[in-house]
C-alpha cells in the first residue's frame, strides 16, 4: 500500500489476495470558528482469482463395464462461482459435450460402455477467464465370458498413420504379432488378461488395452455356456494423421 502525498490517494499495485477487505478513508475538517467536522467513507475491495489451468483426477481410468467412473476438475486457484465444462473427443477427432455442471467440479459417468472411451478435457471458467485441461484417457475393462470349446477372436484397431503395428500379451507374456488373435477350441488354461498394443514406430507412439477373458466349463455353468464372437479392441487414437 502507498499513500500518495497531499491528496486523498491510495495506491495499491499487482493488487495481492491479502489486499482484499474493507478500508476507510476519513476525511477531517476544523473550520475557523466550529468545532472538529469528521467524514468517514468505507468501501470493500473483493478481488476474483483468475482460474489456473485445470486438471483431470478420475477414481478409475480403466473401470470395468457396466461400473461408475467419477471425474474430478482441480483446480489450484479460482474464485467462485466457477462453471465446469466437460467433452469427450471421439476415435474420430470430433469434440462433443457431455456434461455442463455449475459450481460442482465433479463429473459421474454410470454404467460405463465402449461409448464412454475416449479423452476427455475439462473447461473451468468464473467472471475473470476460462481455461481448459490437458485431455486423459478413458478405456472401460472389458470383461468376456465364454464356453469351454469355442473359438474366440480377439481383434485390436488402432488409427494411426502410417498404420499400427500390433502385439499381443497373455499374462503380459507376448503371444502373438498383428491385429487379430484368435483361439481355436477354448479351454480352461485360456482364462487371463489379455493385451493389446498398438504402436507406431515412425512417430514412437503406443496406447494399450487389456480385456479379462474368463472361461467356463459348459456342463457346469450352462446359464453362461454361449459361443464367443469376435470382439474389437478400439484402442485411443495414437497420434494425428500426418499426410
Amino acid at each position: 500500500l502507498t499513500v500518495i502525498s497531499n491528496s486523498a490517494s491510495l495506491s495499491i499495485e499487482k493488487l495481492p489476495l491479502a489486499a482484499e477487505g474493507v478500508y476507510t478513508c476519513q476525511h477531517i475538517l476544523q473550520p475557523l470558528f466550529h468545532g472538529l467536522s469528521v467524514t468517514r467513507l468505507h468501501f470493500v475491495i473483493i478481488l476474483i482469482v483468475p482460474v489456473t489451468n485445470p486438471y483431470i483426477v478420475m477414481s478409475d481410468s480403466s473401470p470395468v463395464e457396466g461400473t461408475s467412473v467419477i471425474m474430478r476438475c482441480g483446480l489450484e486457484n479460482g474464485t467462485g462461482p466457477i462453471n465446469y465444462i466437460w467433452e469427450q473427443e471421439s476415435r474420430e477427432s470430433q469434440l462433443t459435450t457431455v456434461a455442463e455442471i455449475y459450481d460442482d467440479n465433479r463429473f459421474n459417468v454410470t454404467d460405463v460402455n465402449r461409448n464412454h472411451t475416449g479423452w476427455y478435457r475439462c473447461i473451468a471458467s468464473n467472471q475473470v477467464n476460462q481455461q481448459r485441461s490437458d485431455r486423459v484417457c478413458l478405456v472401460h475393462h472389458i470383461v468376456l465370458v465364454c464356453a469351454i470349446s469355442k473359438t474366440v477372436s480377439l481383434l485390436c484397431q488402432a488409427s494411426s498413420n502410417p498404420p499400427s503395428q500390433y502385439v499381443w500379451f497373455y499374462n503380459n507374456s507376448q503371444v502373438f504379432t498383428g491385429p487379430q488373435y484368435t483361439i481355436t477350441r477354448i479351454l480352461r488354461m485360456h482364462t487371463g488378461h489379455y493385451a493389446c498394443l498398438a504402436q507406431n514406430t515412425y512417430l514412437n507412439t503406443r496406447s494399450r488395452k487389456t480385456i479379462t477373458l474368463t472361461v467356463y466349463c459348459e456342463c457346469s455353468h450352462k446359464s453362461l455356456s454361449r459361443d464367443c464372437k469376435q470382439l474389437y479392441l478400439h484402442v485411443p487414437r495414437l497420434t494425428h494423421r500426418i499426410e
